[in-house]
């Protein structure tokens, strides 16, 4: 008498093999040169001057976003070390309405060592900027020689819907040395100081010779 066949058989459990369209994502994006997990975010920074402040000097600052897409609104709070900067306005930048949308900001929280600028879009069309540039301009007066750093305590980017769009910022710190105004101006007072030892040279000059003469 034959048993029945697959009696006592085991049935192996294995882990689903993946979907079709995940796999295409997976080959399109690593065709693409990017992995999944290291997608690049959209960055914002801030563009300092290539040279050293001096002080009593205005600096003015842009803090720019770089490869953002469908950009809706924005908040950005920077911190820096109020011994060395003074901030004495924000400005919004152009980005923001740049492909037509809306714009409206609150008035620029300036406090002793932070900055804040909130600014939002209106409306459900067109779409929201693409691609880089300044969100706003903040100007700083340069007080005393020393290191500020430039931290973002707050980011916040989001799409006209007001979802939140994920990305990266980059910190900063600006330098000051001590200006001309600020020490004591050679190049002014170097003619004066010669004309005044010569003179005072040829005065001794003419007295001794008077005395010599008599």
């Amino acid at each position: 008498m034959r048993t029945a066949e697959g009696t006592g058989r085991r049935h192996r459990v294995g882990r689903r093999t993946p979907g079709p369209c995940l796999l295409l994502a997976v080959v399109l994006l690593l065709m693409a040169g990017v992995s999944p997990a290291n997608a690049q975010l959209p960055t914002v920074r801030l563009d300092l001057p290539t040279d050293p402040a001096e002080t009593d000097e205005r600096i003015n600052i842009a803090v720019t976003v770089d490869d953002v897409t469908n950009l809706g609104a924005f908040e950005f709070r920077v911190a820096f070390e109020p011994a060395v900067l003074q901030a004495e306005e924000v400005e919004p930048g152009p980005f923001l309405g740049s492909s037509g949308r809306e714009v409206n900001c609150l008035p620029a929280n300036i406090e002793e060592g932070s900055v804040r600028l909130v600014c939002v879009t209106l409306g459900a069309t067109p779409a929201g900027p693409t691609g880089s540039g300044v969100l706003g301009t903040v100007s700083f007066k340069a007080l005393q020689a020393g290191v500020s750093p430039l931290r973002f305590e707050r980011l916040l980017l989001t799409d006209p819907p007001g979802q939140q769009v994920a990305a990266a910022s980059e910190d900063a710190s600006i330098t000051v040395v001590v200006g001309a105004s600020n020490g004591f101006a050679w190049a002014l007072w170097a003619p004066i100081i010669g004309g005044a030892v010569a003179a005072l040279a040829a005065a001794g000059g003419f007295a001794w010779w008077t005395r010599r003469s008599r």
